[in-house]
């Protein structure tokens, strides 16, 4: 008698977290290979267990969700979402969602922000930079012409 999930699914050569497609593909494969038609043999207890665990497995995923925990071979159920629930959840994401953009966007005001204030800032040292270039240029031709020596003299 096949009592767990992990038990049934041994019985059909499949691993723990078998899909209900590869349940359905295991089980007709090894009917096919294990039926007493084909073996010519009596002794039918092979073909008692494929079809047992089937049973059990199909049974057990009537209208419900199969859960493993972190314990191998044990199982726990839970039924199917709702609409509702789906509906709460697709809310539940656009808020999600909603709030990452708006995060995103705040994140882009500040950085444009920031990104202008430092160009503000470039701009002014620029024009000070500028300024000071045109002064040395000023006071390179005073020099060159001479008007400091005659200033000079007249303080004298």
């Amino acid at each position: 008698m096949i009592r767990t999930r992990q038990e049934a699914l041994m019985a059909l050569g499949l691993g723990i977290t078998a899909s209900e497609a590869q349940i359905k593909l295991a089980y007709k494969d090894l009917v096919k290979k294990c039926h007493p038609d084909v073996t010519g043999d009596m002794d039918t207890t092979a073909y008692n267990r494929i079809v047992e665990a089937y049973n059990f497995l199909i049974k057990d995923n009537a209208g419900k969700v199969l859960t493993h925990s972190k314990v191998l071979g044990k199982t726990t159920k839970r039924t199917t979402a709702s609409n509702a629930d789906y509906t709460a959840f697709q809310k539940k994401a656009e808020k999600q969602k909603q709030k990452r953009k708006e995060a995103f966007e705040q994140k882009q005001k500040e950085f444009t922000a920031q990104y202008e204030k430092q160009e503000a800032d470039y701009k002014r040292a620029m024009e000070a930079i500028d300024a000071i270039r045109v002064a040395r240029a000023i006071q390179s031709m005073v020099w060159a012409n001479g008007m400091e020596k005659d200033n000079n003299e007249d303080e004298s």
